[in-house]
């Protein structure tokens, strides 16, 4: 079995689209534990609004290319577009940050909110 840690962003409706991913994230994985909500100012020129984070710590037994490729549909079947992030919405972003004691995102060393969202949990 495989522990992730993932990133949940989203700046619209955010509070229900974090709760729809995590919805269907756990109807593929267990979620262990799950971050305190996290709200940050957008990184970019183009997005619109405040972004709500938060991270999730799962159990996977596929690799980390099938998990996220799990993620990326997921993501679809939310309303991710190619078209709603270059207007500046992001109903739902998922990202793998931790794989199996290793980060694999330089999101980590990049972002101060992925950081305190994920120490928040990576020992949970």
């Amino acid at each position: 079995m495989n522990t992730a840690i993932i990133m949940l962003g989203s700046n619209t409706n955010a509070e229900q689209n974090i709760d729809l991913a995590k919805e269907k994230i756990s109807e593929f994985y267990e979620i262990v534990s799950v971050s305190s909500p996290l709200i940050t100012k957008p990184h970019g020129k183009n997005y619109k609004s405040d972004f709500r984070n938060e991270a999730v710590k799962l159990l996977s037994d596929e690799t980390a290319e099938e998990t996220k490729a799990t993620f990326k549909q997921i993501e679809i079947e939310l309303g991710r577009t190619p078209e709603n992030k270059k207007q500046g919405d992001m109903p739902i972003d998922i990202d793998l940050i931790y794989w199996n004691e290793t980060i694999v995102s330089k999101d980590y060393e990049r972002f101060e909110f992925v950081r305190k969202c994920m120490d928040e949990i990576v020992n949970l």
